[in-house]
């Protein structure tokens, strides 16, 4: 992809971004989008030929701006153990390293997603690679715990920090609670790790129906 054709799709995915962050998934279109971003309608249709097909770009665009964040903020920090560091990233909890201002949107695409399995599928995969990115994390700052308990950690923290935002990015709750949910999970894996004999919960965390 050459630059011109990366700036317009920025261009684009930044548009939609913001039509459903200040409004809803439900407005999205692709006369609203082009207005937003200033470009034509024939434009963004020849670089997106369907929503579906524009929407899953976008859930690569938020996706990869979450991970552009948290790598530049690994670099800083440097420590061999960073779990912390992570758990505090994506509560908005890491002091000087933010979350990206738009949570509404990357919380709109579940929604969506009820509707088209290419962005079910990609969604999944997101979450999934950042479930396996907590067990790295896990197992280095907990070695004492075994594989499947740090594979039902990674899906309890993902789940619990995706219900937090979609409180506070789509219903309107206080973003304090990130302090409540974020200890909680601090309070989860200590339960986890004073507990030698617990058995698995499920054989197959983060397994998939069908």
């Amino acid at each position: 992809m050459n630059d011109q054709t990366n700036d317009k799709t920025t261009q684009i995915l930044h548009a939609a971004t913001r039509l459903i962050k200040d409004n809803g998934i439900q407005a999205l279109s692709f006369e609203a989008i082009a207005a937003e971003a200033g470009l034509s309608r024939q434009l963004v249709r020849y670089y997106y030929a369907d929503l579906d097909m524009l929407i899953v770009a976008l859930c690569d665009f938020l996706g990869n701006g979450y991970r552009d964040l948290l790598v530049a903020g690994i670099v800083k920090v440097s420590e061999v153990k960073r779990l912390g560091f992570f758990l505090d990233f994506f509560f908005d909890l890491a002091d000087g390293h933010p979350m990206p201002d738009n949570l509404e949107a990357y919380d709109s695409l579940l929604a969506y997603a009820v509707g088209s399995d290419a962005l079910k599928d990609r969604l999944c995969d997101q979450y999934k690679t950042l479930g396996q990115v907590i067990v790295h994390e896990l197992a280095i700052t907990y070695p004492e715990l075994d594989g499947h308990s740090c594979e039902e950690l990674s899906y309890l923290f993902v789940s619990m920090m995706h219900a937090h935002w979609s409180f506070v990015a789509s219903l309107g709750y206080s973003t304090d609670h990130s302090r409540l949910t974020r200890a909680a999970i601090d309070r989860l894996i200590a339960s986890y790790v004073s507990d030698t004999a617990r058995k698995p919960v499920v054989d197959r965390p983060w397994a998939r129906d069908g």
